[in-house]
């Protein structure tokens, strides 16, 4: 049992002191994402050092469709997802904070959530991320999809 305490804590020990990751501009772009009721889009755009600002949209003819706002930043040296989204046709914003980063797998939570409580973005290569929420509520449902960078 010590053995496996031991090394619980040199695992947890090695996650908060690990090496800085870098802020994720491997976003930056629009990404496709296709489903069976079409192809949606996500797009992220840089401001500044430490901003990425998105949206996820679909377009209808020449209508565009925004269904949520979001921002990835630092705040006090923390790097924070922001989400804004409708909700029973109420507009909610909801923060998570990244935890666990590598330079491949970004996975931000909300312990104060029960849907969505943890956001992730699995970078596996320069042109594709599979991106995935996990929740708390059994009522509510994960969404997972992947995403393809669209050439600009």
């Amino acid at each position: 049992m010590r053995l496996i305490f031991s090394i619980f804590l040199i695992s947890l020990a090695s996650v908060l002191f690990a090496q800085e990751v870098e802020f994720p501009f491997w976003l930056e772009g629009t990404w496709e994402i296709q489903s069976e009721l079409g192809v949606s889009y996500e797009q992220w755009e840089r401001s500044g050092d430490s901003l990425l600002i998105g949206k996820t949209y679909r377009l209808f003819t020449k209508d565009t469709l925004v269904f949520d706002t979001m921002k990835i930043k630092t705040d006090n040296g923390v790097i924070l997802f922001e989400m804004t989204a409708n909700v029973k046709n109420t507009r909610v914003i909801a923060g998570f904070s990244l935890s666990q980063p590598t330079p491949e797998l970004w996975k931000f939570e909300n312990p104060i959530t029960d849907s969505t409580h943890t956001i992730y973005y699995w970078r596996i290569s320069a042109d594709r991320v599979y991106v995935w929420t996990e929740t708390m509520d059994l009522d509510d449902a994960c969404m997972d999809f992947e995403m393809y960078r669209q050439n600009e």
